[in-house]
């Protein structure tokens, strides 16, 4: 049911423990030659914090503090980032003192005492080291800097490179321009690391590009089978993850540490370093975790798909006059094709079980003649007490995009169905009807627009105004909907937070006005990897949003599931494990 090049866990996904009960972040841990590992990284003990700590662990789990390992001797300098390494039969500490210089540590005991080499390079952030399989060591630095150093270590053995992805690696992508894409620049802010894994050489690097609206430090990856490139276009790798080292364990598995910002409120563990599984995914074998864990702690990781055998975006549900909840949405894939299906159905008693109320139109029914290649998605479907009947509106591709607006003939949600126009209601797509308490009906659409509707419905009453914050802003770019709560009107749309829209969270957005015509207050995201979906409230009082997982990181993608909200007397919304 999940779209295979994700990073979604599987439906019975256990949440990521600490590894260790430390404040620890920028985990490193190697496997070395006595058969145990050994960690490391930025410790966030109160107190003095001198030198680089060492842990070390037979099996993943347990861990033993060798305390402070190597210190410079300055009393209470703090090493950042340092990292461990195993290779040559020695232990290899790599950090940047307090005085901005590099320096690796070597010795045969992880205990130490360790010989520290001459500072390497100055003014740099995240060492890091790799050896390749002939025996060349390179050294690693910042966001992706790269040299080789002479077979003793104690200096370079060649200028620095920095590594990005290729530009032919875009060559199929189109993005906007004036703005800073960082998959086009670099693999990440920092932290870079190089691990070969099946004869590829991996750089993984992490950077907070603004998933969910909020500081998640990520971990990107691109490969390439040379070690200077060139490198293809960085993915997702590990969310939420931090600072990272990528090892092999005894038994052969891939794993990488996993140590989130405490500012990260929707990382599994915030702290404290993790071990996070990796597989490949198997559309184009990429790294992702292993499904078996859930790297991210929000209620929407957890929800699961209700419709399983339907590929469904966009999901629409209304409470019917007739007391059944009814559903719509964009079916096969991203939309139906002129001449193929159309707008189907579901139909349920409580939100549970459902059942297929058949074809409610189809293409037979658009009266014109419209372009062969034209698609058809984001169809809406509401119940009006006022006209007691259902108003279906959905969006045409022909060649640029307009939504049209239909009614049944019957008051029955199955139809049959009309245009309230000859035409297209409007230029424009992503259509939603609203119906306030006084009666009135609305039509919202295109980002935010919005005109109250004549008495036929087919027209409006004056014209349309665009809704905008008070920071005169949109909220979301598309998928918007509006709900009535406590007097108060909530603008609910859809917003990719997040680098390209590739590796980002598509993410259901908010604003909250006393005033149908606005301003909102500012865009929050209200339910993570929940954009463009519906909010309604059920037969019990209990509010609710559709989602369906348009994401590389949501916990199911392109089907219909739902999430329970709540909606707080302050107007916060939030969504909520049960109700």
């Amino acid at each position: 049911m999940c779209i295979r090049d994700s990073n979604a866990p599987a439906a019975d996904a256990q949440i990521l423990k600490p590894a260790l009960d430390e404040l620890l972040v920028d985990a490193s841990i190697t496997l070395a030659g006595d058969g145990n590992y050994y960690l490391t990284g930025t410790w966030l003990k109160s107190g003095q914090k001198n030198g680089i700590y060492l842990w070390r662990s037979p099996d993943l789990e347990i861990c033993q503090e060798l305390g402070s390992v190597y210190d410079s001797g300055a009393q209470g300098s703090r090493y950042r980032a340092p990292e461990v390494h195993w290779f040559g039969d020695r232990f290899h500490l790599v950090a940047v003192d307090r005085r901005g210089c590099l320096r690796i540590m070597t010795r045969d005991k992880a205990e130490g005492p360790y010989q520290a080499s001459p500072c390497l390079i100055e003014d740099v952030s995240d060492p890091s080291l790799f050896r390749d399989d002939d025996g060349q060591v390179y050294l690693l630095w910042g966001r992706g800097y790269i040299a080789p150093l002479q077979a003793d270590l104690q200096a370079l053995a060649g200028e620095p490179r920095f590594i990005k992805p290729a530009r032919e690696a875009f060559a199929d992508y189109s993005y906007p321009q004036g703005k800073d894409w960082a998959a086009m620049d670099r693999v990440g802010e920092g932290g870079a690391f190089m691990k070969k894994i099946d004869g590829r050489y991996h750089l993984f690097a992490n950077e907070v590009i603004g998933r969910m609206q909020s500081p998640t430090d990520d971990v990107f990856v691109a490969e390439s089978d040379n070690i200077y490139g060139p490198y293809g276009m960085r993915y997702l790798a590990v969310p939420h993850a931090g600072q990272t080292s990528v090892f092999t364990a005894k038994d052969g598995a891939l794993y990488a540490t996993y140590s989130a910002a405490v500012a990260d409120k929707f990382a599994a563990v915030r702290a404290r370093p993790s071990i996070v599984p990796l597989e490949r995914s198997d559309y184009r074998g990429r790294l992702r975790p292993a499904s078996s864990v859930r790297v991210e702690d929000t209620v929407t990781a957890t929800r699961g798909v209700v419709l399983d055998k339907e590929t469904l975006r966009d999901p629409s549900i209304t409470l019917g006059g007739d007391g059944n909840y009814y559903l719509v949405g964009t079916q096969d894939g991203y939309g139906y094709r002129k001449g193929h299906g159309g707008v189907r159905l579901y139909r349920s008693p409580d939100l549970q079980h459902w059942e297929d109320a058949g074809w409610i139109w189809q293409w037979q029914d658009i009266g014109r003649n419209i372009p062969d290649n034209t698609m058809l998605w984001a169809p809406e479907f509401r119940y009006v007490k006022a006209d007691d009947t259902y108003y279906l509106t959905f969006s045409l591709w022909e060649p640029r995009g307009r939504t049209w607006l239909f009614r049944s003939t019957t008051g029955k949600a199955t139809g049959p169905y009309e245009n309230v126009t000859d035409s297209y209601l409007v230029e424009g797509i992503d259509g939603y009807i609203f119906e306030d308490d006084d009666g009135k009906v609305y039509f919202l659409w295109g980002g935010g627009r919005l005109g109250e509707l004549n008495e036929d419905r087919s027209g409006f009453v004056s014209e349309p105004v665009r809704l905008q914050t008070v920071e005169n802003h949109h909220v979301g770019y598309e998928g918007n909907a509006l709900s009535k709560i406590n007097g108060r009107y909530v603008l609910t749309g859809a917003e990719w937070n997040g680098d390209l829209r590739l590796w980002g969270t598509y993410d259901m957005m908010y604003g909250v006005s006393d005033s149908l015509f606005g301003p909102y207050t500012k865009a929050i995201v209200g339910v993570p990897h929940a954009g463009h979906g519906t909010v309604f409230k059920d037969k019990n009082g209990h509010w609710w949003t559709t989602m369906f997982g348009n994401d590389m990181t949501a916990p199911f993608r392109l089907h219909f599931g739902l999430v329970p909200i709540e909606i707080s007397q302050d107007m916060v919304v939030k969504p909520v494990f049960k109700h």
